[in-house]
């Protein structure tokens, strides 16, 4: 037994079962020490090694059987298979399938997608009603309650899905996009409570009718998880001029850049651009990754989630970015600026 690397052999499984597994192991061992010191009974043994083939054969079983991705939730995240995997292993992706039926409409919480950063939940809603057509432009009442915890979120966005992505009739994705505050790092219960089903507002920027009213109930997770972090400390030419990066995190989803303040003025008025109007400066935002076998993962001009200056002193400024197509950070080795890449060390 003391031959075998338990940490090589034993399969991609969550850590808290990977740790029991490995405690299991190490207990039977010392036992078995005890019992050529002592010639004590083998029993315990033999129920030790029963509880560590059962937690082997469960999480194998478990493994195997992680649940498939919605076609519209690969769609928005662009994971392969094995990505999805991952995310699925590691928390980050996880499926709801909470149902709730009230006067003639069933919703559905399907899965959430989540990191540090970005939370995303895709609902259906669905009308017993064939003539009762949802279109993009219906909307929900709901209710959110954290049970007396800070509100995790700077942003929050919900709809439903386009006429591009799903046909018009009596079911249709519903989503919500949220954004993260960086003090967010505490796993938290949100009590979701749609109220109503709104028809298409009269007016652009007004309400619709209250179609159906009602009662629907959902408790989802919102979690925390670490990011990949790397200390860049280096010029580089963006934009003309050379800017000083501090750090670089990554994560599957989101990547935070971290600028010298000074440089990101300088751009500023280099570039006779106003940040305090949101105006964007060029050459900050990265538009990909290139992995260890070199091949690059491209996402175009980023888009910044959230950006600004970290302090009062305008020392550092913080880019919060999403990744449109999943990236394994592990191996991430370069961040792409248009001619020019980022080495992370």
């Amino acid at each position: 037994m003391r031959h075998v690397d338990w940490n090589q052999e034993y399969p991609e499984v969550p850590k808290t079962v990977h740790n029991s597994v490995l405690d299991a192991l190490s207990r039977l061992d010392e036992q078995k020490q005890e019992e050529n010191t002592m010639k004590k009974t083998p029993k315990k043994r033999i129920l030790l090694i029963a509880a560590t083939l059962t937690a082997l054969i469960g999480t194998t079983a478990a493994a195997s059987g992680i649940f498939q991705w919605n076609e519209r939730a690969s769609q928005v995240f662009e994971a392969d298979k094995a990505i999805q995997d991952e995310l699925t292993m590691e928390q980050m992706a996880q499926d709801i399938s909470q149902s709730v039926t009230d006067q003639g409409i069933t919703i559905t919480a399907i899965q959430t997608i989540q990191d540090k950063n970005r939370f995303y939940a895709l609902f259906e809603v669905k009308a017993e009603d064939p003539e009762l057509k949802i279109t993009s432009d219906y909307s929900m009442d709901y209710t959110m309650d954290l049970e007396g915890k800070e509100d995790p979120f700077c942003a929050l966005e919900w709809s439903f899905v386009s006429e591009n992505v799903q046909e018009v009739s009596n079911t249709r994705y519903f989503e919500i996009y949220g954004t993260k505050h960086e003090q967010s790092e505490e796993d938290l219960t949100m009590n979701l409570n749609f109220t109503a089903l709104r028809g298409e507002p009269e007016k652009k920027a007004g309400e619709g009718e209250i179609l159906v009213s009602g009662e629907w109930n959902f408790a989802l997770d919102i979690h925390t998880f670490e990011m990949l972090s790397y200390t860049i400390d280096a010029e580089y030419q963006l934009g003309g001029e050379a800017v000083h990066i501090n750090s670089i995190a990554l994560s599957p989803l989101t990547m935070e850049i971290v600028y010298d303040g000074s440089d990101i003025h300088t751009l500023e008025a280099k570039q006779n651009a106003n940040l305090n109007e949101l105006d964007e400066l060029q050459g900050i935002y990265p538009t990909g990754v290139r992995y260890e076998d070199g091949t690059t993962t491209e996402e175009g001009l980023m888009i910044s989630l959230s950006e600004g200056f970290e302090d009062k002193e305008e020392t550092t400024y913080k880019l919060l970015l999403p990744f449109h197509k999943v990236i394994t950070p592990e191996k991430v080795i370069e961040i792409l600026f248009d001619e020019t890449a980022v080495t992370l060390k």
